[in-house]
Order: structure tokens, then sequence, then C-alpha cells
């Protein structure tokens, strides 16, 4: 009988205390903008190519320039020792010209019908855009062939190889004493440069010409260089399995070159007064899903989200959270559904 009052004792006594509150950083919801990205990583080249030959046999005298070198349009890039045959060179740039501007005129003219079928709601988006890309690499050829002409002009009065245009000497096969045969210079010039994106066949439905890309290069850190996508294509390499885009960069203050690695963020599409949330806000559920943890009544309350774009570590949460919500931005793990919070000293 001396145990009944141990035993009474326990099944009246006190109940168990609640724990303490879970310190936890916390946030008022506000919408905010994100945009949808894709990261892949490039090399640079200039959108303005030239690789420099002439037409006839000669003989190197000099080599003036060494890759990597920059120049000015007009500069004296090699000297030759010509046999008076160099005028010959003149009849085939010549012949160029003229091809490249027929080819010219008939860009144009597909682009000018394509124009007035896409006005019409005839033609797509996508076929506008092949017809402009047509036009642009139609005239871009038509710009080398006379570049090709005023060279060939040159080395016939002088036995000079001069730039076309300013730019960056990216390789040189010549040397002095050999035949100025095949390629003798090559030079990348303006301030454009291009790149060629490869990413996934999926994000084909995303990409479209004109959306802004941005340049960032471990030699400048901390830079971004703004681009735009130039052109898409439409099929899938057979032997990679990527799809492929064109993006040009301008830098005016020559801080770019020929052959600088990178990576290249295109922004596919943004959502203005969005609610987008941290990922270290949101806990991966079993089935693969989200959840995040907000406080009511000083109380956690879990809650199931649908998420959108996302842009780095930052979510579109489309259903969930609403715009005045207390949102648990750091410490979700190490709660449980009711336990009481309390707000973290940062």
């Amino acid at each position: 009988m001396a145990m009944l009052p141990f035993i009474a004792a326990g099944c009246g006594g006190r109940p168990a205390q609640e724990p303490d509150p879970v310190p936890v950083m916390i946030a008022v919801v506000e919408p905010g903008d994100i945009t949808s990205t894709i990261v892949v990583p490039c090399r640079l080249e200039g959108a303005e190519e030239a690789v420099l030959s002439v037409a006839v046999p000669a003989a190197v005298t000099s080599v003036l320039v060494s890759e990597g070198d920059r120049v000015m349009k007009g500069d004296v890039l090699l000297t030759l020792e010509t046999d008076g045959m160099l005028a010959a060179g003149m009849s085939t740039a010549a012949a160029r010209v003229s091809a490249a501007r027929a080819a010219r005129e008939y860009a144009a003219g597909n682009l000018a019908r394509a124009e007035a079928l896409y006005e019409s709601g005839a033609l797509s988006e996508s076929g506008i855009e092949s017809a402009r890309a047509s036009d642009a690499s139609a005239q871009a050829t038509l710009g080398l062939a006379c570049v090709g002409y005023q060279q060939a002009a040159s080395e016939a009065a002088l036995g000079q190889v001069r730039a076309p245009f300013s730019g960056t000497v990216t390789r040189v096969w010549a040397r002095t004493g050999n035949p100025a045969a095949g390629n003798l210079v090559a030079l990348s010039g303006g301030e454009v440069f291009e790149a060629s994106l490869s990413f996934a066949p999926c994000r084909l439905r995303d990409l479209h010409a004109g959306q802004p890309v941005f340049f960032e290069t471990a030699i400048h850190p901390g830079e971004l260089f703004d681009g735009v996508v130039t052109a898409v294509s439409p099929s899938v390499d057979p032997v990679s399995g990527l799809a492929c885009c064109t993006a040009q960069f301008s830098d005016n203050a020559g801080r770019l070159r020929p052959g600088i690695s990178g990576t290249a963020t295109v922004a596919l599409v943004t959502e203005t007064e969005a609610i987008v949330v941290s990922q270290s806000a949101m806990e991966r559920l079993p089935d693969g899903g989200w959840r995040v943890a907000v406080i009511e009544d000083g109380r956690c309350r879990f809650r199931t989200v649908e998420v959108g774009l996302q842009e780095g570590f930052d979510w579109q949460i489309l259903t969930g959270l609403h715009e005045g919500d207390s949102l648990v931005v750091f410490g979700i793990n190490a709660l449980t559904e009711g336990c009481r919070i309390t707000e973290a000293a940062e």
C-alpha cells in the first residue's frame, strides 16, 4: 500500500511542458520580378572575319604582324614580291563581287515577300526571322566580297596585303621567303562578337531571335557584356543531340577579343509582380513537390506550393503562398507542423 501515493501522483501530475519556440529567420512575402534563363559555356569569335590570300603566285618578303596584334584599317600586314601578275587577281575578286551582289538582291527580294506574308498572317515568326537572317548573311557576304576586291586592287598596285578593317589578327600562316600560296592572315574585326550556344532540344520552344543574352568571362570578373540572340537553328545536331543558337555581343571599349571563353546567360521570359522565393525557404517533398512554412498565430503551418519559373536558386510560386504571408526563409528543416516559432536574431 505504500506505493499508492506515488502512483496517484503520477496519474494526476502536471502535463508535459511544451517545447521552446524554434528560432527561424522570417520575411514578409512581397511581389517581385523573376526571369527564366539558360546558362551555357561559349567561346567568342569575331562577327566580322576575313581570311586574306592572294589570287596569283607571289613571294612573301616580310610579315609585319603576329597573332593577337590589333591593327587598323589600311595597315600593311605583309609585303609581297610580285611578277606583275597580281592584277589578274582583280578579275577574280570582281567576279566574286558580282556573284555576291546577285545573291544579295535575291535574298532582299525574298525578304520583301516574306514581310508581306508575315504582315498578312500567312508566315510564322520563325519564317520571317529565317528570311531576315538570309538577307543579313547575303549582305555580309557582299561586304566581304567588296573588301576582297579592294584588297586585290591594293596588292596589284603595291605588292602589299593590308587590313580591310580594324580588328585583331587571329592567325598568321605567311612566312618570310615562302610562296604566298593559300591562306596568309586571318583577321577578326569590329566591335561585334559572335558565339554559338548549344542547349537541350527541349529549350527550342523557348528561344527566339531578339532575346537578351549576357556574356561573362573570368578575364573580366564581375562584368557583364550585353548581347542578343540573332538566330536559332530549328534542327538538332545528330552527333551531340543538342540544339544551337547564335548570339552577338557588342564591346565599344575594346575589352573583348576573339577566342575568349566564358558563359552566356540567355534571358528567356520575365514575370513581373510575381511571388518569388529562395530555394533555401523551400523543402522538397517525397513526391518531388515543394512545401514552405508560414507563421500563423505564432505557430508553423506547412503549405504545399506549385512552382513556375526558376532563376538560379530563386523560384516563382504559382499557388500556395500569398503577398503579406510571414514566410520562414531559413530554418524550415528544423520545424514540425504546429510548433511554436520565434524570429532569430540576425
